[in-house]
């Protein structure tokens, strides 16, 4: 053992290192092996520092500590990279990448306690939709009226205007999603239903065409009941 120990000293640091930087795809495809390799490199590393220890060995022990030492503070540092990244991706120029074109009618959100242009009624149709401001950039609430409708769920899908994009469709159009009951006249059947619109940042403005959909609880099948053009921003998450 001890002259293993004398030979092979720098094998394990070495093996440890190895192990934490192994090519991230072998990560997430085989996680337990990687850990359990980096585990019996890690025991293996705190044997071979005792041992040299024990035979007094002492500059092999200082450079082999200060090895391990140096690959665990390294990967911890490249960890906290990685979690900075996951929870703070950076800038999304998705609005600075769609500029709105100069000839291109939009509206703006209204704010909050702001008063609406024109009565609400069922003769101006670009009126059964309306968009208002949450507390942050990207997050919305929407009031929608509508004539006779069946019983079902109203919901929205938004798409960057001038490519069609799909704004998280998925998202969108779960957070927005309302049961509604049949209604026989013209009357509200959506108020103040919040959403989010994800692509972009903050004041990075695009326009956004707005469908509101219905999807008819009898039947099943979904039809477009309008939609409208409105300039949008991202949720800076």
């Amino acid at each position: 053992m001890k002259n293993f120990i004398n030979r092979f000293w720098w094998l394990f640091p070495v093996l440890f290192a190895a192990s934490l930087f192994i090519p991230i795809k072998c990560v997430l495809t085989t996680p337990h092996f990687w850990a359990i390799s980096s585990l019996l490199t890690f025991v293996a590393m705190i044997v071979t520092w005792v041992l040299l220890l024990i035979f007094k060995k002492w500059w092999r022990f200082l450079f082999s500590f200060i090895l391990g030492a140096l690959t665990v503070i390294y990967f911890i540092y490249l960890l906290c990279i990685g979690i900075e990244q996951m929870f703070n991706p950076g800038p999304d120029d998705f609005g600075k990448e769609h500029p709105i074109p100069t000839t291109l009618a939009y509206n703006i959100p209204f704010e909050e306690r702001e008063e609406l242009p024109c009565p609400i009624d069922s003769i101006a149709s670009n009126t059964w939709l309306q968009i208002w401001n949450d507390f942050q950039g990207g997050m919305y609430t929407y009031d929608f009226y509508y004539p006779a409708l069946e019983e079902g769920e109203v919901f929205l899908r938004c798409y960057e205007a001038t490519e069609n994009i799909p704004l998280s469709p998925e998202r969108i159009s779960a957070a927005s999603m309302v049961a509604t009951p049949s209604t026989t006249s013209f009357s509200k059947v959506v108020e103040k239903q919040c959403f989010k619109i994800y692509p972009g940042d903050w004041g990075d403005y695009y326009a956004a065409r707005i469908e509101v959909w219905h999807n008819d609880a009898k039947t099943g099948k979904e039809r477009k009941l309008m939609e409208k053009v409105y300039r949008v921003e991202g949720w800076q998450r």
